[in-house]
């Protein structure tokens, strides 16, 4: 069941790959529009090559040979490495003679006949373990080609076979365990890796012939099921050699110990030397099938002859002085014939079972049946004395080695089988099948081959069609985008055309045609492109230059020249022979005639169409010599507008800033908070570093492109040029050094201010980013010697920051590495031969050197610690209160220190004229910026504890007297708040009361109203009353004279919480008596009356009433029309300048004098925070 599941999964998996292959093929046909006759010509091409491959793997295998006998050696130096140290010495001899013999083989006369290997014949012997194979061998006194041994025997013999080199033939002994196995697994393995190795390197000729040993004694006395299945296992070896070298060759049972058959020893006693050397047995001459049948007349032929000379022998006449023993024929002689035919039971059982026909393997061909003898010893066995029950008296054989009927058996019998060995039937009709598989590939692939031949001229002439159809040029129209659009439609369809005549991966099989018909067409485009649109292009730009002057923008001449370069470069590529891709990755910028002409929404569109164009037609351009002169025409129109249009390269700097592409250096990228806006200081990308190289470049790539050309008058131009460029740059990095140290002024909201305080630290400080980038950014300026004060400054602060991280990775112990490099500056200065005065200077330079950047990275280190404080709002507060509080001088808080580290920095900086400023306010900002930060943090954080420890606690007093008791007394809230978290910040004084305190140029920013609550309150000597009463007397009231209108009443109007009190005045006379209570009494509002105007004023609060007393504490004011804005123009277009009110007052200087002796009210907000 299961092997018929696999079977179906076979062919299940063979169809879908068929089915999957013809897929492809019919897909790739339908995708490249080729006609699907095609498709059947393909798959006979598959075939064909898939059916050669198969026959290609068949013969590679059948013909790879190789000489098998280095694995032997291999085997055995394995194995010697495993034994003894006793027996390895005798191993190693055995193994080198071994080796020599395999070496005299190869020298020897039989290279002159051929490989070493085939000219003698080879036959493997096999049989049980003790069943004679080696002794035969041994004993059969063949001729060696060695003068010391006929035997070579390596370490594997022991373990797998011998080798036997001998004059007729070469014999392979190979152990008894791979003819019966002694150990199923192993020994099968084993034998079929020996068997592997002969069939790999000796195929032509693998074996010649196979001998089969077995014991007479064993067919005596082993039963006949052992005997059968002894034929079986044979059976098995020999059919795993015909099937393995697919050959049958001969095989000749050879049945050795036949001294052991009773009467054996005696016969041959009276044989002659000669015929002992003869071979016993009989051949199958006619190589029937039938092993049985010749089993049956060869031992019959034997036995008759075994008894034809029996009689021989007895009446054979003596001789003379011939032995007793050759005179009378002892008894045994008498029986030997018939024991002899008892081997005849135990042979046709092995012999049946070995060479039977059977429908499941192919028959071996039992070629003969010999007898022989190596050795005699032992007990011959006898039937006879057997049955006679005589056993126990078996004589004993003497034990001599004389090889009886071995010698022409090996040298005669064997050699002349050589070439009965023939391809078994398994192999003929594998040869056959493998040459009939090879026509027929070559069938299938001649037929593909020639379908292809005929798609190849079928799409050559299809090409022919459609260029005669499709490759009409439309007439150019001297319009920039349609001509450019013309000329890409044409050589689109013409690399279509060029795509579909190289997508035949199979090839066009020598029809060209249609290449010449592409050469034409590619001629016809150049031609086109180079006279219908870049020559025009080039007019219009040649035009346009010489009406160039000095007034020409910058961008303009730069657009022109940096074209003109490109052009001039991309030329001298093609010349020079530069392949298609790489000109289409150079760079060509926008023609200026195709910027001045195309719409700015498709230019970049138009300019990749063009530059591609333009790529193409240099690589498709055949004439070298139009080239040339389109270079020189380029040259000489480059030259003329950078040194007779234009005396200076200042436009390089304009167009670097346009056209570059690279991004100015703003605040922004260093300020993340800082949001973008116009006028906002940046530094050009021209005078960046990436800047300065686009430059430079381009005043490389102008001399490469000038080449000869380029003068000196250019060179001139260019030299005035880099050294202005300099003097700009520089005042362009100053400028923005300048305004970058407002920036903290700029930045909006608490959140961005304290992200931007926790960047403070080390190298993520906005301060030190901008000096590293000053230094990245002008290091080639760094080697000259009148730099501004302020660069220098810059590369020292670089390069004591340098040193500062190098003893930061130094770690501790900065006093040893100071010494350490101390001394190796003098040591610098003593090889340089300086003078002691000189090296003394060098010496404390240097250590000036290293004492500037450890007092750097002191400062980097406190600013650090200091930044830390930025986490929270509490922290910073706690950061301000020590920054406020403690004595700078002694002082150890980062802050502190800080200033201490900076200012030790920038005393041991060398002196320098002039010294910047801006440098020092940079170096400076990262303190600067924390203090103010730690201050307005501070700020808040008191306004928070004043609004919960005062203000909450005094909400819901409604009497005044109460509330200034409650605040202002000397264990009032206010007291215990000024004395208490306020205290750090704030000073007194016996002149100026309480007033904000100072610390190293900062201080919190109070409201005045704070201090003067705080200072007032100590002057409050008794409660205020419940009410005053003010009399007020209305007059009239009067504007400018030439006003078009006069004012025509007033209205005054007091806010309380029983009533409202008012005062009209139609300027005459009235009067009113206010009563005027702080409790409860508030606002208070001012009408005037202008016509149809009526404009306001309002005095809010308690003290409302109060203040507009005080405005009033004359009895007149005099408003102007500023102090009406919302009726401003009308009241200019009345021709009112101002308006003058007038009071008679009386009893308002106890209410005025309120506003001068008691607090007004309690301050809400004590302090500016960003938070309110």
């Amino acid at each position: 069941m299961k092997t018929l599941a696999l079977r179906i999964l076979k062919i299940f998996l063979i169809c879908t790959t068929l089915i999957l292959i013809l897929s492809l093929v019919v897909g790739a046909t339908l995708f490249f529009n080729w006609p699907l006759w095609v498709a059947g010509f393909i798959l006979m091409g598959l075939l064909g090559v898939g059916i050669a491959a198969l026959v290609a793997r068949k013969f590679w295998l059948k013909r790879r040979e190789q000489r098998f006998v280095t694995q032997i050696i291999d085997q055995d130096e394995a194995y010697l490495k495993q034994m003894a140290s006793q027996d390895q010495q005798h191993s190693r001899e055995l193994q080198d003679r071994w080796r020599e013999a395999i070496n005299a083989l190869r020298n020897s006369h039989l290279k002159r006949h051929g490989n070493p290997l085939y000219v003698l014949p080879w036959y493997m012997i096999i049989g049980e373990s003790g069943s004679g194979k080696t002794t035969a061998i041994q004993s059969a006194q063949l001729s060696s080609p060695f003068a010391e041994v006929s035997r070579t025997s390596g370490i594997s013999g022991t373990r797998n076979c011998d080798w036997w080199f001998f004059e007729k033939a070469i014999l392979i002994d190979t152990a008894g365990r791979y003819a019966m196995p002694i150990d199923e697994g192993r020994d099968k393995e084993e034998w079929q890796k020996f068997l592997t190795l002969l069939t790999r390197y000796r195929k032509k000729e693998s074996l010649n012939g196979l001998v089969v040993t077995i014991a007479a004694n064993k067919l005596l006395e082993s039963p006949a099921e052992a005997l059968e299945n002894d034929g079986k296992s044979i059976r098995r070896r020999i059919d795993e050699l015909m099937r393995v070298l697919g050959t049958k060759f001969p095989v000749y049972v050879l049945v050795t110990k036949c001294d052991l058959v009773q009467g054996m020893s005696q016969f041959c006693d009276q044989l002659p030397a000669k015929g002992l050397a003869q071979a016993m047995g009989v051949l199958n001459r006619s190589l029937s099938a039938q092993a049985a049948e010749f089993l049956e007349h060869g031992l019959k032929t034997v036995e008759e002859r075994l008894r034809d000379y029996r009689l021989l022998l007895f009446h054979r006449p003596g001789e003379a002085g011939a032995s007793a023993t050759r005179q009378r024929p002892e008894p045994a002689l008498l029986l030997f014939p018939e024991e002899f035919e008892r081997l005849k039971g135990g042979l046709a059982k092995f012999i049946a079972s070995a060479f039977q026909p059977n429908p499941y393997q192919e028959t071996p061909v039992l070629r003969g049946l010999f007898f022989s003898s190596g050795r005699q010893e032992g007990r011959p066995y006898s039937h006879f004395l057997k049955e006679l029950g005589l056993i126990s008296e078996r004589e004993m054989l003497p034990g001599t080695n004389r090889g009886l009927f071995l010698h022409e058996f090996f040298t005669r019998i064997l050699p002349a089988d050589r070439r009965l060995f023939v391809p078994t039937q398994r192999a003929l009709s594998w040869n056959r099948f493998t040459k009939s598989l090879g026509l027929t590939a070559w069938l299938a692939i001649g037929i593909a081959f020639c379908g292809l031949l005929s798609f190849s001229f079928v799409t050559n002439l299809k090409t022919f069609s459609d260029v005669s159809k499709t490759f009409q040029l439309e007439a150019m129209k001297g319009d920039l985008v349609p001509d450019v659009n013309i000329l890409a439609d044409f050589q689109k369809r013409l690399e279509s055309l060029q795509r579909q005549s190289r997508s035949w991966w199979i090839g066009h099989f020598g029809l060209r045609h249609n290449e010449r018909v592409e050469a034409a067409l590619r001629d016809r485009y150049c031609q086109r492109f180079q006279t219908g649109l870049l020559g025009r292009l080039d007019q219009q730009m040649h035009t346009s230059i010489n009406q160039f002057s000095t007034t020409t923008p910058d961008q303009v001449i730069g657009d022109h020249a940096i074209h003109l370069v490109d052009r001039i470069l991309l030329l001298k590529a093609r010349v020079q022979g530069e392949e298609i891709e790489s000109l289409k990755q150079k760079r060509l910028s926008v023609a200026p005639p195709i910027q001045a002409q195309v719409d700015r929404v498709i230019l970049p569109s138009v300019q990749d169409t063009f530059n591609r164009l333009n790529a193409i037609y240099l690589d498709w351009s055949t004439d070298r010599d139009q080239l040339n002169r389109e270079m020189v025409e380029l040259q000489k129109r480059l030259n003329y507008l950078v040194t007779d249009r234009r005396t200076d390269m200042h436009w390089l700097v304009e167009w670097t800033n346009q056209r570059s592409g690279l991004p100015a250096v703003t605040l922004s990228d260093f300020w993340p908070a800082l949001a973008p806006g116009p006028g906002m200081a940046s530094v050009a990308p021209a005078y960046s570093e990436k800047g300065k190289e686009t430059i430079d470049g381009f005043i490389l790539d102008l001399q490469t492109a000038l080449g000869e050309s380029f003068s000196a008058k250019l060179s001139r131009i260019a030299q005035e040029f880099q050294a202005w460029y300099r003097r700009a740059s520089l005042q362009a990095w100053a400028n923005f050094g300048e305004a970058f140290i407002k920036v903290p002024g700029l930045l909006k909201g608490q959140e961005a201010l304290r992200q931007t305080a926790s960047r403070m630290g080390a190298d993520q400080s906005p301060y030190f980013q901008v000096i590293d980038r000053m230094a990245a950014e002008l290091k080639p300026l760094a080697g000259e010697t009148d730099l501004p004060p302020w660069l220098q400054r810059v590369f020292e602060f670089s390069t004591a920051k340098q040193m500062a991280a190098f003893l930061d990775a130094a770690g501790s112990q900065p006093a040893g590495i100071l010494q350490k490099a101390a001394d190796q500056l003098k040591a610098k200065a003593a090889q340089l031969d300086k003078t002691k005065a000189e090296t003394s200077e060098v010496f404390a330079a240097g250590k000036g050197r290293l004492n500037d950047a450890q007092s750097l990275k002191d400062y980097q280190k406190q600013v650090s610690a200091a930044a830390g404080a930025a986490a929270s709002r509490e922290t910073a507060y706690q950061a301000a209160v020590v920054m406020y509080k403690e004595d700078p001088a002694t002082s150890q808080s980062p802050m502190h220190q800080a200033w201490k580290a900076a200012n030790a920095f920038k005393t041991g900086m060398p002196g320098i004229k002039a010294d910047p400023k801006f440098f020092w306010d940079l170096v400076y900002g990262p303190l600067e910026y924390l203090k103010v930060f730690f201050s307005e943090e501070a700020a808040c954080h008191l306004q928070g504890l004043w609004e919960k420890d005062v203000l909450l606690q005094a909400q819901g007093i409604t009497d005044k007297n109460e509330l200034i008791q409650m605040l202002l007394e000397p264990q009032g809230l206010a007291r215990k708040f000024i004395g208490g978290p306020g205290a750090p910040f704030v000073d007194q004084s016996l002149a100026r009361g309480y007033y904000a305190k100072r610390v190293q140029g900062v201080s919190l920013p109070f409201i005045a109203d704070f201090f003067t609550f705080m200072n007032r309150g100590p002057r409050v000597s008794k409660p205020l009353k419940d009410s005053y009463a003010v009399t007020m007397e209305g007059l009239p009231t009067s504007a400018n004279p030439e006003a078009r209108i006069q004012p025509g009443a007033t209205l005054l109007e007091l806010k309380c919480a029983d009533k409202r009190q008012i005062l009209i005045n139609r300027n005459y006379p009235i009067r009113q008596t206010f009563t005027w209570s702080p409790q409860t009494c508030g606002d208070v509002v001012f009408h005037i009356e202008v016509g149809n105007l009526l404009l306001a004023r309002h005095y809010s609060g308690s003290q409302g009433f109060a203040r507009f007393l005080q405005e009033f504490y004359s009895g007149d004011r005099t408003f102007i029309a500023e102090d009406f804005p919302g009726e401003r123009a009308a009241l200019q277009s009345l021709g009112i300048r101002f308006i003058q009110v007038k009071y008679m007052i009386t009893g308002h200087e106890p209410v005025v004098q309120l506003l001068s002796v008691t607090p007004t009210r309690v301050p809400t907000l004590i302090v500016q925070c960003l938070d309110r």
